[in-house]
């Protein structure tokens, strides 16, 4: 651990990301859930920040397939991948709800805000309905926001570096000590 309590992949992850920029890919991340059937069930979200020192935080609708997903099977793993650094973060964990979510639900512009009001994520669009796909202001926050906590209990780096590949495991039940292992 680091003198300010961060686990030290925290530090490699801050170094990707700072070189990476500001592209908005930077902050995009792969969520993988296992569905009802057992499927494997992948699709892109957007890291929203931190919640502890190692939890992220995760917006999505409470009507979306993952929320099932979850309910029946929290555990999930998150891949982050930055072009720069050619660093790929596999980050192994549960997922739960947070509750008091008010602060994360002001935060948002209106522009960001207004979804959560719209149709059922994944059902068809009907053409009357299309027109009333606007931006609202002074919105109520929606019951159908939610902000997932990501706990992570494992972080796997790889390092696609030239001639040799180089990749480190971290463990929470480990106290986040970094070990090197075979690529």
């Amino acid at each position: 651990m680091l003198e300010n309590n961060l686990p030290s992949w925290r530090q490699d992850l801050k170094a990707s990301r700072k070189k990476e920029g500001k592209s908005p890919s930077s902050r995009w991340i792969q969520l993988a859930t296992v569905s009802e059937k057992n499927e494997p069930r992948l699709r892109t979200v957007v890291f929203r920040g931190w919640h502890k020192n190692s939890s992220m935080i995760i917006f999505t609708d409470r009507r979306s397939e993952k929320i099932e997903h979850l309910k029946s099977n929290p555990n999930a793993e998150i891949l982050w991948f930055f072009l720069k650094t050619k660093s790929q973060y596999r980050f192994k964990g549960k997922i739960s709800e947070l509750s008091d979510n008010k602060s994360y639900w002001d935060t948002l512009s209106e522009k960001s805000k207004s979804p959560w009001f719209w149709g059922f994520p994944g059902e068809k669009i009907k053409p009357q309905v299309k027109s009333s796909y606007e931006i609202f202001s002074n919105l109520p926050k929606s019951e159908n926001f939610v902000v997932l906590n990501f706990e992570i209990d494992s972080v796997d780096l790889l390092k696609l570096e030239q001639p040799i590949h180089k990749r480190y495991l971290w463990n929470r039940v480990k106290k986040w000590e970094k070990i090197e292992i075979n690529p």
